[in-house]
């Protein structure tokens, strides 16, 4: 009987655990070029912010608007930024000064003053589905 219950607890919660992640889906806009990558870092503190991402991913650029779902997110506050690389090197070239030669973006569209917007420009708060629209620069 124990094993019965024990059994019927383990399927009752993998049952509700998809019920406890958000679906964040990404519009991404002002793409010039339909090459490359564009490549995606998700944050969940301040202190990781541009170093260490929870999650990152990469999705091909097939079009000059694309939409990405990024499933399986906890309730709780991120920040994220993107780039597009378009010549397939796996990094996003940077010229004088570190100044960015691909097209990127951040959530909220956050822009920086001489280097990246701040974590606190970026964050954003997922409670729920939610479709953020972020524009290349």
């Amino acid at each position: 009987m124990k094993k019965a219950i024990f059994i019927l607890a383990v399927l009752l919660h993998a049952s509700l655990m998809p019920l406890c992640a958000q679906c964040l889906t990404l519009e991404v806009y002002g793409i010039n070029q339909s090459q490359g990558y564009l490549y995606v870092a998700i944050y969940d503190s301040k202190d990781n912010f541009m170093k260490a991402p929870i999650a990152a991913f990469r999705a091909e650029v097939k079009a000059d608007t694309l939409r990405i779902p990024c499933q399986g997110l906890p309730p709780g506050e991120y920040a994220l930024s993107l780039y597009q690389d378009v010549n397939g090197n796996g990094r996003l070239d940077t010229g004088t000064f570190g100044i960015p030669q691909e097209p990127y973006g951040f959530s909220n569209n956050a822009k920086g003053v001489m280097g990246p917007p701040s974590y606190k420009q970026c964050l954003f708060t997922l409670r729920e589905d939610t479709v953020m629209e972020i524009e290349l620069q």
